[in-house]
C-alpha cells in the first residue's frame, strides 16, 4: 500500500488506520508513506502496490496524475483519491479515471471498508475490467465515447 500525503501527521494517521487491515491480510505490515509526487511516482513504478491512497493536492502536482500513471502503465493498483471538501466535479473526474473518491474527514471509516470489500466482477475499478470489456460487445468504448449522431 502506498500512501501519498504531504502532511506527515496526516500520513501517519492514515497508516495507523489501514495497519490492522494490512496485517490481517498479509500477516505483516506493508504500508509505504510518501510526501511528494516524484518519490511516489518512482515507488509506484518500482513496486506497484495493491492500493494507492493519495491526496489530490500534492504541492505543485496532482494526486490524480498518479492514478493516470498507474492506469496507463497497466499496473494492478486500485486507487483512492481524497480531498478536504466535497466537490462533485472532482468526484466525477476521479471516478472517470477509475479511482475511488473520498473526503478526508470520512477516511477513518471509509478506508477499512474499501480495503476489506470485494469488488463486483464488472466494476471499472477492478484491474482486469477494461481487458474483459474490450473483448466484449462495443470494443471497450463507453457510451460517452461514441460519436454523436445529429
Amino acid at each position: 500500500m502506498l500512501i501519498v500525503e504531504p502532511n506527515l501527521p496526516i500520513a501517519t494517521a492514515l497508516a495507523r488506520i489501514v495497519e490492522p487491515e494490512t496485517r490481517n491480510r498479509n500477516g505483516r505490515e506493508e504500508v509505504t508513506l510518501c510526501s511528494d509526487f516524484s518519490t511516489a511516482r518512482a515507488r509506484l513504478r518500482a513496486a506497484p502496490p495493491e492500493w494507492l491512497i493519495t491526496a489530490l493536492q500534492l504541492r505543485e502536482y496532482n494526486g490524480l496524475n498518479l492514478v493516470y500513471l498507474a492506469a496507463g502503465a497497466g499496473l494492478p493498483t486500485r486507487s483512492i483519491v481524497y480531498t478536504e471538501a466535497n466537490d462533485t466535479g472532482l468526484a466525477r473526474e476521479i471516478r472517470a479515471a477509475g479511482a475511488f473518491y473520498e473526503v478526508r474527514p470520512r477516511l477513518r471509516v471509509a478506508l477499512p471498508a474499501y480495503l476489506s470489500a470485494v469488488l463486483p466482477a464488472q466494476d471499472r475499478r477492478d484491474v482486469g475490467f477494461y481487458g474483459r470489456r474490450r473483448n466484449g460487445r462495443g470494443g471497450g468504448r463507453r457510451a460517452v465515447d461514441q460519436p454523436l449522431v445529429i
